[in-house]
């Protein structure tokens, strides 16, 4: 029955909403700008947590994707910190699409993250007990950061564009989340206002 509801839920926002698309502005920039987020245990029958991750080249949402974890986490630290492998892994493949294209872009790529434990241990691995449960590939973070290609910042849980990708949000912050990944509305006028530069704010 909660499978069955989840998915007349998904029905039901379907239904409400057909003219929703990704709007891609033709004077957004070259930035890429990615969000990586999870649900700790956020599976209840198998008891892993929930990925998701979303990347922004400027304005225009490219990429996004939703996934329950391979293994079973110990601490939302750790299920943060396989997120964020996952997205560095993603960013990586993006940036080699960008070299093929021929496409520079004169700002670092950045990628966010609303846990500071996740954070911490990218820049350090011996992090206390948190890190010994970490496969060894996760440490692709570390890697990635200390060569240059990206760089990690954090943002507050309520400008994470990633949140609704790990779990059900109530109608109010699922609507300014939508806003603010640029998807709208063919039928209706936009509502978001100035929500869109919020994060963009925090470097």
């Amino acid at each position: 029955m909660a499978h069955f509801k989840a998915a007349t839920r998904v029905l039901r926002y379907l239904k409400t909403c057909p003219g929703h698309g990704i709007m891609m502005p033709r004077d957004s920039n070259l930035h890429l700008q990615g969000f990586s987020d999870a649900d700790w245990v956020g599976c209840l029958d198998s008891r892993r947590s929930i990925s998701g991750q979303c990347f922004l080249l400027g304005r225009s949402l490219i990429s996004w994707r939703t996934k329950k974890q391979l293994t079973v986490s110990r601490s939302s630290s750790e299920a943060e910190y396989r997120a964020l492998a996952a997205a560095t892994c993603e960013m990586q493949w993006i940036l080699y699409l960008f070299k093929d294209l021929q496409v520079k872009s004169s700002k670092l790529h950045v990628l966010f993250c609303d846990n500071q434990s996740a954070l911490h241990i990218a820049a350090n691995p011996v992090f206390h007990e948190r890190t010994q449960h970490l496969d060894i590939d996760c440490h692709i973070v570390r890697e990635k950061l200390n060569s240059g290609m990206m760089k990690l910042l954090l943002v507050s849980s309520k400008n994470q564009l990633a949140d609704f990708f790990t779990k059900p949000l109530l109608h109010q912050p699922f609507n300014i989340l939508l806003c603010k990944l640029e998807l709208k509305d063919i039928y209706q006028p936009p509502t978001c206002g100035g929500l869109l530069n919020t994060v963009g704010n925090n470097e």
